[in-house]
C-alpha cells in the first residue's frame, strides 16, 4: 500500500469518527470525577510532550556522525533523514557551541493545590460530566505551545494552571457550565487541541484573589452534525479569525471569517446565534459574526459552527522561483496577484536571503561527489549568466491547483515569462516543498535550539504594498539594537517571510533568534526585543495580526490613528488604558467599560 492510501484510509477513518452519533443520557446522575491521583492524560495525550511542541516520538537530535536528524516518522518530507546543512548553519548563524547543552528539568518544580467552589462543583455534580483535578490533566491544560510557556515548562515554572478539566460533550452542558460559573465566580476558559501560541491559556493574576478556575476541553464535542454535500458546509476553527482552514490553502479557500454560515455561542449573558437557517448572506443589520469571531474564547464559548468547504482539486504542483532581490521578489507577486495571472493557488510565500539559507539548511540531499559537482555547476550558472549572488538571492514559492492538467501547464508558462521580467528563474519543485512543509516542522526546531542556548520566535503583521520595504529595514534594524542593548552578544538571526498575498498588500512574518548563553533572564530579554520590534511595526503602519506571540500581545493595542499607541494589562481590575501619545510622551489613563461587566462574574476567556 503506498503512503498517499495509507493517509487517504487515516482520513476516512477518522471522517467515520465524526459521523458516529454518541448517544448522551441527558437523565444520567453518574457524577465522574478523576481526584489528583487519577488522570485522563494517560488516554488523551499520552502521546504529547508536556514540556514541549507536538509529539513524544518528534524531536531533533545529533547522529554519532555529528549531524542533525529528525526523529520518528510522521513528517514524510522530513522524518528520519539527516540535514547535513542544518549544523554548520547553527554555528554559523547562531553561534551555538554544540558541546554546551541545556538541560531541562525533569518535570514542573511545583503543582498548587486546586482551588474548589463547592457551590459551582455540586451545581453540575448530576449532570454526569467528566472532570478532573489531576495534576497532569491541569498542568497538560494551562499552556499553550508558544516559547514563553515552553521556555517556563522548561526551566522555570508556570505562575498558575487550572483546578479543574472540564470535558463537555454538548450544547446544553456547555450552557449549565457557564450559566453556574457566572452564577458562582467561577472563570472559564475554552481548551482545544493545546496548540495555542499566543498566551491565551494564560492565567489571570487577580492579586492572591482565591477564585476557582476551570479548563473547558471542548475536544469531546468534535462530531460533524450534518453533512450538506449540496452546500458544502463543515464545522472548525470555531474562535479564530485569522489564517485559513488548512495552513496554507488561504488563497483559495479565503480567511476563515469569510466562510462562516452559522455560529452558536453560549455567552455569561445567554446564547448568541446568528440564525436557525442556513441561508445565503444578509443584507440587513450588522453581522455579529465579526465581533464574535477573533475573541479567542473572551466573550463565550462557541459550541456549533457552520462553514463552507471548497472541493480540493485533483492536481497540484510546486514551483519555486529565484529572484536577485527581495523587491524583485515582491514585485513579481503584486503582478500575480493584481492582474490575477492565475486563479486557482493555494499558496504563496516569498523569503529573503536569510530566510532562504534556513530553507536550504532543511535540505535532506545527502552530499555526495555527484551533488556536490552539480550544485557547484549550478551556482556557477546562477551566478555567472543570471546575475544571482549565492547569499543574496530571495526564494518565491507557489502551489498550483487545477482540476484540468493542461490549464495547470499554462498557469506555470505564464508564471516564468512574468518571472523573466524581475529576472527571476525557476528553481524546481524541491525548495517549494521545503519552504510549505517546513512550517510544520519549525516549532521542533525552536525546542531543539533552547537545548543549545539558543532562543526564537515569530511575529506577524500585514502592511500596504508601499510600506513593506520600510517595514522591514525599521524592524530588523530595531530588533538588532535591543538585543545589543540587552547584551546578546552574537548578532540575531532575523529572517522575513510573505506568508499570505493581497490585493492590497501583504501578510509578513519575522522569524528571529539569539544566543542566550550568557543572559541572566533570556524570557525577559526576548520579551522586550519582541515590545520593542511590536512597537515599531505599529509606528511603521503596520497591524497586529492573531499570530502575534501572546508574551506582549496584552501589554500592546492599536488606536484609531497612526500618532498613538494604546498599552493596557487585562489584569488589572479597574482595566485602565494607558495612551501614550506620540509627540508629547505624557500619558493620559481611560478607564476601558467594554465587556468590564461581563468578566467582573463568571469570566470566560
Amino acid at each position: 500500500m503506498s503512503e498517499n492510501d495509507n493517509n487517504a484510509l487515516i482520513r476516512l477513518d477518522a471522517l467515520r469518527n465524526h459521523l458516529e452519533i454518541k448517544t448522551i443520557n441527558k437523565n444520567s446522575k453518574e457524577w465522574r470525577t478523576l481526584s489528583q491521583s487519577q488522570s485522563l492524560i494517560v488516554c488523551m495525550n499520552r502521546d504529547r510532550k508536556w514540556n514541549g511542541y507536538g509529539y513524544k516520538d518528534t524531536f531533533f537530535k545529533f547522529t554519532e556522525q555529528g549531524t542533525v536528524i529528525l526523529s520518528g516518522n510522521r513528517y514524510s518530507n522530513f522524518s528520519s533523514k539527516e540535514f547535513h546543512e542544518l549544523r554548520p548553519w547553527l554555528e554559523q548563524t547562531l553561534r551555538i557551541n554544540l558541546k554546551t547543552l541545556c538541560q531541562a528539568q525533569p518535570s514542573i518544580i511545583e503543582i498548587s493545590s486546586p482551588e474548589v467552589n463547592h457551590e459551582f462543583y455540586n451545581s453540575i455534580k448530576p449532570q454526569g460530566i467528566w472532570i478532573s483535578f489531576a495534576e497532569q490533566d491541569r498542568l497538560s491544560h494551562g499552556h499553550g505551545v508558544s516559547t514563553n510557556e515552553i521556555y517556563k515548562l522548561r526551566y522555570k515554572n508556570l505562575s498558575k494552571i487550572p483546578d479543574a478539566v472540564i470535558w463537555p460533550e454538548n450544547h446544553d452542558q456547555v450552557e449549565l457550565i457557564i450559566l453556574a460559573a457566572q452564577k458562582y465566580d467561577v472563570g472559564c476558559i475554552p481548551f482545544g487541541g493545546g496548540s495555542n501560541e499566543v498566551n491565551a491559556l494564560e492565567f489571570p493574576l487577580e492579586n492572591n484573589k482565591k477564585r476557582m478556575i476551570v479548563s473547558l476541553d471542548m475536544r469531546n464535542m468534535n462530531k460533524i452534525l450534518s453533512l450538506n454535500t449540496e452546500d458544502i458546509t463543515i464545522g472548525g476553527l470555531a474562535s479564530l479569525r485569522s489564517g485559513d482552514f488548512n495552513g496554507h490553502k488561504g488563497n483559495i479557500n479565503k480567511n476563515f471569517e469569510e466562510n462562516i454560515v452559522n455560529i452558536k455561542m453560549v455567552t455569561p449573558a445567554g446564547i448568541i446565534q446568528r440564525s436557525n437557517l442556513i441561508t445565503p448572506p444578509v443584507s440587513s443589520g450588522p453581522d455579529i459574526t465579526n465581533l464574535l469571531l477573533g475573541s479567542e474564547g473572551s466573550l463565550g464559548v462557541i459550541t456549533e459552527l457552520t462553514f463552507k468547504l471548497q472541493f480540493s482539486s485533483p492536481h497540484h504542483r510546486y514551483i519555486s522561483l529565484y529572484f536577485s532581490s527581495f523587491q524583485n521578489g515582491l514585485e513579481f507577486l503584486r503582478e500575480i496577484v493584481q492582474k490575477k495571472v492565475i486563479q486557482n493557488y493555494s499558496g504563496i510565500h516569498l523569503v529573503d536571503e536569510l530566510g532562504l539559507q534556513l530553507i536550504q539548511a532543511f535540505s535532506t540531499v545527502t552530499p555526495n561527489v555527484t551533488n556536490i559537482f552539480f550544485d557547484s555547476i549550478k551556482k556557477f550558472y546562477l551566478k555567472r549568466w543570471k546575475g544571482l549572488k549565492v547569499g543574496k538571492m530571495c526564494l518565491a514559492a507557489l502551489i498550483l491547483e487545477n482540476n484540468d492538467l493542461s490549464k495547470l501547464d499554462m498557469d506555470e508558462k505564464n508564471i516564468q515569462k512574468i518571472a523573466t521580467n524581475y529576472k527571476g528563474i525557476m528553481a524546481g519543485s524541491e525548495l517549494s516543498e521545503t519552504m510549505f512543509f517546513s512550517s510544520k516542522i519549525l516549532p521542533y526546531f525552536r525546542d531543539f535550539l533552547l537545548d543549545y542556548y539558543a532562543i526564537s520566535n515569530f511575529l506577524d503583521t500585514s502592511t500596504p504594498w508601499s510600506n513593506i520595504k520600510e517595514l522591514i529595514i525599521k524592524v530588523k534594524e530595531r530588533i538588532i539594537s535591543i538585543c545589543k542593548e540587552q547584551g546578546v552578544k552574537t548578532r540575531p538571526y532575523i529572517g522575513v517571510r510573505v506568508a499570505q498575498v493581497y490585493e492590497t498588500g501583504v501578510g509578513l512574518t519575522f522569524i528571529y533568534g539569539f544566543n542566550c548563553h550568557n543572559l541572566d533572564d533570556p524570557l525577559e530579554t526576548l520579551r522586550c526585543v519582541e515590545k520593542d520590534a511590536l512597537t515599531e511595526i505599529l509606528k511603521s503602519n503596520g497591524s497586529i495580526s492573531q499570530g502575534i506571540s501572546g508574551i506582549v500581545r496584552y501589554d500592546i493595542n492599536r488606536s484609531g490613528d497612526l500618532e498613538n499607541c494604546y498599552y493596557w494589562n487585562p489584569h488589572s481590575p479597574t482595566q485602565k488604558v494607558k495612551k501614550i501619545h506620540k509627540h508629547s510622551g505624557r500619558t493620559q489613563e481611560v478607564k476601558k467599560r467594554s465587556s468590564t461587566k461581563l468578566r467582573s462574574k463568571g469570566e470566560v476567556r
